[in-house]
């Protein structure tokens, strides 16, 4: 257990507050997030000198006008649903989006605070408890840098509602996604966490370029993600644990017909470039924060600088065109120009190709089965097939399908790199079966494809993945959920799938 201060606990304890005057180089208004200010909609936040301080955000909110003044008596996370950890001593950084305001300490624990929608002496507290089950763990912490950013994020049914998925098919955020993203010290990776899932960072977010690129700075509101990358491109993606079809206890299809309220939509929303800034230079300080209902109730902020002005470049998550805000206020990050780029190796590819086969349980026929560009948290990959060895094509093209996957809920903690060492996870996979099919050039090849695969559109299948390796079968009938009945196999005639690198 970590010891804070003796005089903070004490104040704590006896219900006083510190007095302590607010720092002088507070600012009259937030406008970005970074790891020392953030807002919601009805707070500004700071953190100074170990401490967090909080003001009115009268641009967005419908608070009285106020002051600066310390968080609760202290500004440092405290209270008794501190269970895990003693209050710090101070804290290293902060993040809030929506109803959520999250801190690191300087011994690297997430503290997590709610309600900050409304006012901080009612619902507002401060726990250490994360992870499954039911937010109940152990906690989370972070033992690596976060210089690259890391964000807390929060979808709320009485803020953004709801998400459209890509096929334009409206769903309910349900009681609220919260995440936390945060980018890896080399910026190749965006790993996560939901404050219900295991208290780890073994999730990935499939990152631009498939991790070829190296991100700069990450933002995140709303289940939206915002990130510079080192070449100075900007990116938005909306990603979360239902979105992104990770999340076990509800239902989703690949195919649109099959869409519904409560069904749906995959893939996920791929990386949205954004834009390119013109007529200035720009730093790599960026901010994205949520500002109503939907997908495009998103507002997007980059510094930067015109002529000599300094200020920031605006626009909502759906223009196609920047506005320039002029604030004259010190540029806080550094221009693209002068960052000098980190002397690291150009990001390596993590595809790899894999080889196996593919059949049916009540079937003879088997067909090769070779997977180009698979990358455990990237999808979807390649899937090309051959017969009696020979390869199928289509006018003397590939016939190529689409290989989908997802990572499925576990209950275990896992190690931060749990792919490296060999270990496999659990995953639900769709191949997705075109109307070319019928097109195969060789009669005989073609035959005995139509045979095993039918008229099936999709094969829905779960199993085990790791960085080189895919075991599945086919989701059948009696299985409970995942995606809609009609797609499912019948026992007795279900699909595997097996490769290997």
């Amino acid at each position: 257990m970590r010891r804070g201060p003796l005089l903070i606990i004490a104040l704590a304890s006896c219900g006083g507050k510190l007095d302590i005057a607010p720092p002088g180089d507070l600012p009259e208004r937030v406008w970005f997030r970074d790891a020392s200010e953030s807002f919601n909609r009805d707070w500004y936040v700071a953190l100074r000198d170990g401490r967090i301080w909080v003001k009115p955000n009268l641009e967005t909110g419908e608070r009285e006008a106020g002051d600066w003044e310390l968080l609760g008596n202290t500004g440092i996370p405290e209270g008794g649903k501190l269970v895990n950890f003693e209050p710090p001593s101070a804290v290293a950084s902060i993040s809030a989006d929506g109803t959520w305001l999250q801190a690191i300490s300087t011994d690297g624990v997430i503290y997590r605070a709610a309600d900050m929608r409304t006012g901080l002496n009612g619902r507002f507290s401060w726990t250490d408890r994360w992870g499954w089950p039911a937010a109940r763990g152990d906690g989370l912490t972070v033992e690596d840098s976060t210089a690259r950013g890391w964000s807390v994020s929060d979808s709320h049914t009485f803020d953004v509602d709801s998400y459209t998925d890509v096929y334009g098919q409206e769903h309910s955020v349900g009681l609220g996604v919260a995440h936390v993203y945060r980018t890896s010290p080399d910026g190749t990776r965006i790993y996560w966490n939901d404050w219900w899932l295991p208290a780890d960072w073994s999730r990935q977010v499939c990152a631009p370029g498939r991790g070829e690129q190296r991100i700069a700075n990450l933002s995140a509101s709303a289940s939206t993600l915002f990130v510079l990358t080192e070449d100075g491109a900007l990116y938005t993606r909306l990603w979360d644990f239902d979105t992104a079809g990770e999340n076990d206890t509800l239902t989703f299809t690949y195919l649109p017909d099959n869409i519904t309220h409560s069904v749906r939509g995959l893939p996920a929303e791929p990386w949205l470039r954004q834009p390119e800034i013109p007529g200035g230079r720009i730093s790599d300080r960026i901010t994205i924060f949520q500002d109503g209902e939907g997908n495009s109730a998103r507002v997007l902020r980059v510094e930067g600088v015109v002529d000599g002005v300094r200020g920031l470049f605006e626009k909502r998550i759906d223009a196609q065109e920047w506005g320039f805000v002029e604030t004259d206020l010190p540029l806080r990050g550094r221009l693209l120009e002068s960052r000098g780029l980190d002397a690291l190796p150009t990001p390596q590819r993590r595809a790899l190709a894999l080889s196996g086969g593919m059949g049916r349980e009540d079937s003879a026929q088997e067909l090769s089965v070779e997977v180009e560009d698979y990358d455990l948290f990237c999808s979807p990959a390649t899937v090309r097939l051959a017969y009696a060895g020979e390869p199928l094509t289509v006018e003397g093209e590939p016939f190529e399908l689409e290989l989908h996957h997802v990572h499925s809920m576990i209950a275990q903690v896992r190690p931060d790199d749990w792919w490296t060492t060999g270990d496999t996870g659990p995953v639900r996979a769709a191949l997705l079966i075109p109307d070319a099919i019928a097109l195969i050039d060789d009669s005989i090849a073609r035959d005995a494809t139509l045979e095993l695969l039918g008229d099936r559109e999709v094969i829905n299948l779960r199993g085990e993945a790791g960085i080189d390796t895919l075991q599945l079968e086919e989701i059948p009938r009696s299985d409970w959920g995942h995606v809609p009945r009609s797609e499912k196999g019948k026992n007795g005639e279900l699909f595997w799938v097996g490769a290997e690198g």
